[in-house]
């Protein structure tokens, strides 16, 4: 708790980033709300190039830290900085180039919300970069168990991003009125904001990124994040698909599912934060050769994880008809809302011991299981039951699709944990 309990503060001020996008956005109309759903979605499809740099960086310092060895954590991060921004960029002007066809295969024949959502990805994804940087950053911050710093950083940044949301988006104090693009501007400069944050409290750390034009230490890096990535990969056009088949059933809905996701962020994302803080401290303890302990601290942290997400999730299934409220643009979208969060409240405590466990097994240096056992089961039992479920029951078919989902693949990484973590698990500084 003592790691976990800043980055469940951190995780939330997260979750500002998206409840705040949407609520302001909400006022400019459904299909501005419908479009800024759709982006994000479609952004996180090619956000995937974090990951092959920020789980490795984690993975690599928190083993680095239980061996002892800072010297290899900091070249590692020197080496990730470089590498990573440079593919950011390549992939940033290549999406650029093809991003019209992307969003027509995601969003469908509304050529107007085809639109408004074109011009919320194509001011996003710039950010893509910067984005690397920090993430990676602040993967190093967390890996060696100094959460408070990187509650800060994101706690911080998710204040300057609702500070600049209603300016840029509404063109408040003299600014234009830039809608969609305004909010997607925010949260770019917020990321932008945290590089300098995140230097100054390496430099506290002793863990200052060592520049070198050597590539030893990232391609270790690479090797444990290209599971990862490609974990991210698979699961972001799973998700695209999933998108797309709510998208088919009309910008209502979509809305709704935008409304719905962006609150129940609030509960999964400490998720990411126990998974996170597993990770950590598994690798920790796997760096210094005791995998038991590192198995028995993973076990601890889904327990807690599961604990609150599933109070958490009860308080937000029995409370949905309140916290539609203020996000809803009419009363359409705020009845499928309202659904939506029943059902994801509800499969909480699936989604908790899938994400803590998951982080908990990436942490002991295996990367591999937790991509071939989320990829099979969005594909297995979400992707294809939606697809199934929506003839029938509309987009309610594909909510039910994802409350199965969790549960079946929390229920898969529990008995993978507890069966053979001592086989999976693996040092690899």
């Amino acid at each position: 708790m003592r790691i976990a309990w800043p980055m469940v503060i951190s995780e939330l001020g997260d979750s500002l980033y998206s409840i705040t996008d949407t609520y302001f956005v909400s006022r400019l109309g459904t299909l501005a709300l419908a479009a800024v759903g759709a982006g994000s979605y479609i952004s996180w499809l090619f956000f995937v190039v974090v990951a092959l740099f920020s789980t490795g960086v984690l993975v690599f310092t928190a083993q680095s830290y239980g061996a002892k060895e800072i010297e290899k954590a900091r070249r590692a991060l020197g080496e990730s900085i470089i590498v990573g921004f440079s593919l950011a960029l390549i992939v940033v002007l290549i999406v650029r180039l093809i991003s019209p066809l992307i969003v027509g295969l995601v969003v469908g024949a509304n050529r107007e919300l085809v639109e408004i959502t074109l011009l919320y990805f194509n001011t996003r994804i710039l950010g893509l970069p910067f984005l690397l940087v920090a993430v990676s950053m602040d993967s190093v911050v967390r890996a060696v168990g100094a959460t408070k710093y990187s509650m800060i950083a994101v706690l911080s940044s998710a204040l300057l991003n609702m500070i600049l949301d209603p300016i840029l988006i509404f063109g408040l104090f003299g600014f234009p009125a830039l809608g969609v693009v305004g909010a997607a501007l925010a949260t770019i400069i917020s990321i932008i904001y945290m590089l300098p944050l995140e230097l100054f409290f390496l430099n506290k750390l002793s863990l200052l990124p060592k520049i070198s034009l050597e590539y030893g230490h990232v391609l270790k890096v690479l090797k444990i994040g290209a599971p990862a990535a490609l974990e991210r990969l698979v699961f972001s056009v799973g998700n695209n698909a999933y998108i797309s088949f709510i998208s088919r059933c009309g910008s209502t809905a979509l809305a709704a599912h935008q409304v719905g996701i962006r609150i129940e962020s609030f509960i999964y994302m400490p998720g990411f934060a126990f998974s996170v803080a597993a990770a950590s401290l598994v690798g920790q303890r796997i760096g210094s050769g005791n995998i038991p302990e590192g198995k028995r601290i993973g076990l601890e942290a889904a327990k807690l994880s599961a604990t609150i997400m599933t109070i958490l999730g009860v308080i937000v299934a029995l409370t949905a008809h309140i916290l539609v409220a203020p996000f809803a643009p009419n009363n359409d979208v705020a009845s499928l809302a309202r659904i939506y969060l029943i059902l994801a409240g509800l499969s909480e405590p699936g989604l908790a011991l899938a994400m803590t466990l998951g982080g908990a097994i990436r942490g002991g240096g295996n990367t591999l299981i937790p991509m071939i056992l989320n990829a099979t089961g969005l594909y297995l039992f979400r992707v294809l039951p939606a697809a199934l479920l929506i003839g029938s029951l509309g987009v309610i078919g594909a909510w039910i699709a994802m409350f199965i989902d969790v549960y079946l693949r929390g229920i898969i990484f529990l008995t993978i944990y507890m069966k053979y973590f001592e086989k999976i698990a693996s040092k690899v500084v």
